[in-house]
């Protein structure tokens, strides 16, 4: 079962006055006399044609005109920053509970499993792109440690990095530690791995995240034998059913 991202119901239910004309505008005080003269990128007129809205500036209303500004602004801010292209899953406006942000993936990438949050701030925006850059990198480091712990063993992992204290994607396994936290499903079939030797295979897993720094929450499957081969990064989750598994144990290293 894919992971759910659904934004629609509240993507312009906003407030904020932005730029509006593609990346190289700015026009948060533009007067009324000037609004028909607003132009939409083609980007922005795709994301109002995908919610059934209007795509000339003047037939919003002002919330839908500030929401569509603060979009394209945003996709402007991490496209200048990493050099990519990204496209638009998401958005929230400022309220009294959380600030204003958007969901954003890479246009050569997976709205499903790449996606990611801009968060505008005093300052102007921050994002956690840098979970997404360094996630294979990161699983690739895990899946190396672990078959050092259970050598001739099946094993897939799936990682989602949570936080990173990361200013740049790493260059070698050692920069991850200290560096991450994560939320870790590790699978193992049980053709290639006996059951009672997990309790084992925990404890030496356990001890080697501690040493290294790498923070947060492991599940630890064993799936009864074959049926780790039907495994994807989209549907793994399905498989933490007990109709699937022989044992699950959960580690938690804080």
């Amino acid at each position: 079962m894919k992971k759910e991202i659904d934004f629609g119901a509240i993507i312009f239910l906003i407030i904020l006055m932005i730029g509006v004309c593609g990346c190289t505008m700015n026009n948060s005080n533009l007067p009324n006399s000037t609004e028909s003269k607003v132009c939409l990128s083609q980007r922005q007129k795709d994301i109002l044609l995908a919610q059934d809205l209007p795509t000339e500036y003047k037939d919003l209303s002002i919330s839908q005109q500030r929401a569509i500004v603060a979009i394209e602004n945003m996709l402007c801010y991490v496209e200048e920053k990493y050099n990519t292209s990204f496209s638009y899953a998401g958005y929230i406006a400022a309220s009294t509970l959380e600030k204003e942000h958007m969901r954003a993936f890479p246009t050569s990438g997976d709205i499903e499993v790449d996606s990611f949050t801009i968060t505008r701030t005093d300052d102007g925006y921050e994002d956690d792109f840098i979970n997404i850059i360094t996630n294979t990198k990161f699983t690739s480091y895990i899946c190396e440690s672990l078959k050092s712990l259970a050598p001739n063993t099946e094993i897939k992992v799936f990682t989602e990095i949570t936080e990173t204290f990361l200013l740049e994607v790493p260059t070698n396994n050692a920069d991850f530690d200290g560096k991450v936290e994560s939320s870790l499903w590790i699978f193992v079939d049980e053709a290639t791995f006996a059951e009672q030797n997990l309790n084992n295979f925990k404890v030496r897993f356990t001890t080697f995240m501690k040493e290294h720094e790498l923070y947060g929450i492991t599940q630890i499957v064993l799936l009864r034998e074959g049926k780790i081969a039907y495994l994807t990064r989209y549907n793994y989750t399905d498989y933490l059913s007990d109709d699937y598994y022989v044992s699950r144990e959960m580690v938690y290293i804080n």
